[in-house]
């Protein structure tokens, strides 16, 4: 899938939250004693699994941090859109570009601008249930193949190898997830998951097509202003 189809396909799923979450606030009903809106911070460690690499890439570990703004249409029904700096990594067995097998690890960080709209549950002892979804666009700054120093090759360790122009695409999209219990309205924990919609990369194996998708979960810890 092209960049610019997946920014367009962005695009239109993030406008229909809005839309969605518009048509909700119009109620008179539902828009009685709105919630504060407000920012937060998010810290998140999160799993990266791909899928479609055939065991080219395997799963790894990673965090996030982001700044997100809460807008609460309602007092229950919110849109929550973010900006983020990620730092994902992937296990590799075997990186083919070189003559000696070596294992390694793909390390990829960039940005990304999840959009998700949710609902907010109260719940007893000063507690609140949100749980949202969305699209989310990353944005690939760097992604290397870094093969981990094998004393058997004739070269130790050979350098990274640049995966853009190699398949690994500067935009993908995923679909996410978030469940966060927070507490007196500052203090959350949350589980968010993400599924890919567009491949993170897209490259040939032999005379296979391998069509990269990359799904994560995270544990967050935020803290809402």
């Amino acid at each position: 899938m092209s960049q610019r189809l997946t920014i367009t396909l962005y695009c239109i799923i993030a406008c229909v939250c809005v839309a969605c979450a518009q048509s909700i606030a119009e109620s008179e009903v539902l828009n009685q004693n709105p919630t504060r809106s407000g920012l937060s911070t998010h810290l998140a460690f999160e799993l990266t699994t791909p899928t479609g690499s055939h065991g080219r890439w395997t799963t790894g570990g990673g965090a996030t941090l982001s700044l997100s703004y809460t807008h609460y249409f309602t007092p229950r029904w919110f849109i929550s859109p973010a900006i983020a700096a990620f730092y994902s990594t992937m296990g590799t067995d075997f990186i083919p570009e070189y003559d000696h097998i070596y294992e390694g690890t793909v390390k990829n960080y960039g940005a990304r601008v999840p959009v998700q709209a949710g609902y907010r549950i109260e719940l007893p002892y000063d507690l609140s249930l949100s749980l949202a979804t969305g699209p989310q666009l990353n944005i690939n700054i760097y992604a290397k193949e870094h093969p981990s120093p094998d004393f058997e090759a004739s070269d130790i360790e050979p350098d990274p190898i640049n995966l853009f122009g190699r398949g690994f695409h500067r935009l993908d999209l995923q679909w996410g997830f978030f469940a966060g219990l927070t507490y007196k309205n500052h203090y959350c924990l949350g589980l968010a998951g993400a599924a890919g919609i567009t491949p993170a990369a897209s490259m040939s194996q032999g005379a296979r097509k391998l069509d990269i998708r990359r799904n994560s979960i995270a544990f967050m810890l935020i803290y809402k202003f």
